[in-house]
């Protein structure tokens, strides 16, 4: 062959071949029997890929010392533990590398004032296995990125992939942020239950330390009752399995937490608890299972709103009567009361969420008051009693993509722009109290001062009061 039509012929072969491998990552697991061993392979035509591996949430310093054993096996890799940025440069294409992730609470821990911190810090050990999925794969710049995952080796007992429901450690394919919002949980006692819902099916994962049977046909009603009347309320025709999983602290005696993702949660409950669904647990997880819907933009709508449809979802699915959400929104409002930082601007809030617990809950219970002051006034320019459901069909084109400035402008489409700018500056932005007007109130209901100024939700009208939800209501 002609030298130069030989180069040419190699140059268009490696630029094929580069297109071909591009934007792909492959990820093989392997169970240490302590951690979790990640191979990972990068194709790419990129001079160079930026990753990150886990988040700011829980407010850790410490992640980088979880991700251990970096090697870099073709290419070239670089990590920067200041912001836990890794730089992948590939050769021809192609890039590998192995790390470890390791990390286990110690024997004697127990701080239960940090337990919804620690839900963000892998427990890896060979009794336990759990980890979120940000503290395993790398995250790329582009979520869309094409992944695989493959288990290589994988402990002696049951392990459960939210990423890849009802299918345990079977391989995967899908996209990063299908696999980096996630989570993975194994445990002897592992359990997977199938629940079909509206004709779909749908998981219960479970490891229970008390009893096999504590609460399973409670936990299966309330999952198949409650998820389908929430998909029935945002009109979800979503064919993607949920895993509704909880899960035991291994060493920990708080009652419970969870974290809500896309297509399912994991709740983690106090191993010596001798019942799981106390009202406060179904609380939790009908607050994580909201997430589902509401969990994007900053944490008053993200946590507060969420509240806000935690109570008003009890409620409209039959689980417990109008009554409840008054209670519910009272523990808000009492909260929110009596918070050291209650009049803290919002930038300020948001910025210290993590750093103090009384910021967390800041504005959980000042999204949870600003929802409800909001469908005071949506009822009152629109007629309708069922505000909420108004004010999600306002939201939910943009849920996923969630900014302030477009739930501004579809409030002001319900309320007018000028009201919705002044309220949302007062009360979000610059942390005034609520003033509760009479005139502002929903339909059925009154605020009244307890005697330190406490203000407190009264339901003068049950009737009235009840047209806010949707059917199915208990008597």
């Amino acid at each position: 062959m002609n030298p130069l039509k030989f180069i040419l012929f190699c140059a268009s072969v490696l630029i094929t071949a580069c297109t071909d491998k591009s934007d792909r990552i492959d990820y093989t697991l392997s169970w240490t029997g302590n951690g979790i061993r990640v191979d990972m392979e990068v194709r790419s035509c990129l001079d160079s890929l930026f990753f990150t591996y886990a988040t700011e949430n829980g407010g850790f310093t410490d992640q980088m010392s979880w991700f251990q054993d970096l090697t870099p096996l073709k290419g070239d890799v670089t990590a920067d533990p200041a912001t836990r940025k890794i730089a992948v440069v590939p050769d021809g294409g192609q890039a590998r590398l192995s790390y470890t992730v390791r990390c286990a609470l110690p024997e004697d821990y127990y701080s239960p004032k940090s337990c919804l911190w620690d839900m963000f810090r892998p427990d890896l050990d060979g009794e336990m296995m759990f980890t979120r999925t940000e503290n395993l794969f790398l995250a790329p710049e582009n979520m869309a990125t094409p992944v695989s995952v493959r288990w290589a080796e994988v402990p002696e007992y049951p392990v459960y992939c939210i990423y890849n429901p009802g299918k345990g450690t079977d391989p995967y394919n899908g996209t990063a942020g299908s696999v980096v919002g996630s989570a993975i949980v194994g445990d002897p006692l592992l359990e997977v239950d199938t629940i079909m819902i509206n004709g779909r099916a749908n998981y219960l994962v479970t490891a229970l330390r008390k009893s096999h049977d504590m609460n399973i046909i409670t936990l299966k009603e309330y999952f198949r009752d409650f998820y389908g009347s929430i998909s029935e309320f945002w009109g979800e025709e979503d064919p993607e399995p949920y895993s509704m999983v909880i899960f035991p602290f291994r060493n920990n005696t708080f009652e419970m937490t969870g974290n809500g993702f896309s297509n399912g949660f994991l709740s983690r409950y106090d191993a010596t608890a001798d019942t799981i669904l106390t009202t406060g647990r179904r609380d939790i997880f009908t607050h994580e299972i909201g997430h589902k819907w509401i969990g994007g933009g900053n944490a008053w709508f993200s946590e507060g709103f969420n509240e806000m449809q935690t109570g008003y979802q009890t409620v409209a699915s039959g689980l417990d009567k109008p009554s409840f959400f008054a209670e519910y929104l009272n523990h808000a409002l009492a909260g929110l009361h009596r918070n050291p930082h209650r009049n803290d601007p919002g930038d300020l809030a948001e910025e210290r969420f993590w750093d103090d617990g009384d910021y967390t809950w800041l504005l959980y219970w000042r999204g949870f008051s600003y929802a409800f002051h909001l469908t005071g006034l949506v009822e009152k320019t629109t007629g309708k009693p069922d505000a909420w459901k108004v004010m999600m069909d306002a939201v939910k084109p943009f849920l996923h993509d969630f900014s302030r400035e477009r739930f501004l402008e579809a409030m002001g489409g319900l309320i007018g722009k000028e009201r919705t700018e002044a309220d949302f500056r007062k009360y979000i932005l610059e942390g005034q109290d609520f003033d509760y007007r009479p005139e502002d109130l929903p339909s059925g209901c009154a605020i009244v001062r307890l005697p330190d100024g406490t203000p407190k939700l009264e339901i003068t009208d049950t009737l009235l009061f009840a047209r806010h939800f949707s059917v199915h209501l208990k008597s």
